[in-house]
């Protein structure tokens, strides 16, 4: 019996011990990658939390501006108090065609197949642009991640453009040429496609032979130049050597 006793005392004082901890704060992973932290920036968000589930329902004929991001990367959480800032002034400014978004890349399967999707390999990643067309207007934003920088930017370029979505944005001339590729099959628009990418190959190599040819022009010319700076100051120094010695030659023949 004493050594039950004593058995259930010390679990009992264990027990006591432990109750004057925080249960929910205790864990074996680091801080910041902790649940509990990770939830306290999860809910932080401001702006849209998208979702491979409202992706498409929440973006559909909107410009966006998206933030990809993990919560314990520091330079995500650095950025996180600007980009909850522009979410809520457009909420107030009460612009319904602009959607200011996050997307947790961390949140598997609900934002990482997002974050595949757009094929983000660094956090934090800024997309903007209009989602449809499978993405190829979505564009990256590389300048400052402040308020007022992310503010000047998103104002600036988040307005309507000639896309295929937003004809009414076009100028006559554009959407003239917009309405002919809308009316090509796929295969024409393909084949578009591929001459164009193919007179920007040829273009590039274009460049690059000539660049090379101008290359060797300059290598050329530049050393000519060095052959003619060494001549002249090879000349120069004879010259003064020979200055110098008529100098002596004069001053010997005063003496």
């Amino acid at each position: 019996m004493a050594l039950i006793s004593y058995f259930q005392q010390f679990l009992l004082a264990i027990l006591l011990a432990t109750s004057y901890c925080h249960v929910e704060s205790y864990t074996f992973e680091p801080p910041g990658r902790d649940p509990v932290s990770i939830d306290k920036i999860r809910s932080s968000e401001q702006s849209a939390v998208l979702t491979t589930e409202n992706f498409d329902d929440l973006t559909a004929e909107k410009l966006v501006f998206i933030k990809f991001y993990a919560p314990y990367c520091p330079h995500c959480n650095n950025m996180a108090m600007a980009w909850n800032e522009l979410a809520e002034y457009y909420e107030k400014t009460g612009k319904t065609d602009v959607l200011i978004g996050s997307v947790d890349c961390t949140d598997s399967p609900h934002g990482k197949n997002l974050c595949i999707q757009f094929k983000i390999t660094g956090l934090p990643t800024l997309l903007y642009g209009h989602t449809g067309s499978g993405g190829v207007y979505l564009e990256e934003y590389g300048g400052e991640k402040t308020f007022e920088d992310l503010k000047s930017f998103a104002l600036k370029e988040l307005v309507p453009k000639c896309l295929p979505v937003s004809l009414d944005a076009c100028t006559p001339e554009e959407r003239q040429e917009m309405e002919s590729y809308i009316a090509m099959s796929y295969t024409q628009l393909n084949e578009i496609i591929q001459i164009l990418e193919k007179q920007m190959i040829e273009l590039k190599e274009s460049f690059k032979a000539k660049f090379m040819e101008l290359q060797k022009d300059h290598d050329r010319m530049l050393i000519e130049k060095e052959l003619k700076l060494t001549r002249s100051k090879e000349t120069i120094k004879m010259i003064k050597g020979v200055r110098e010695s008529l100098i002596r030659d004069h001053q010997k023949t005063e003496l």
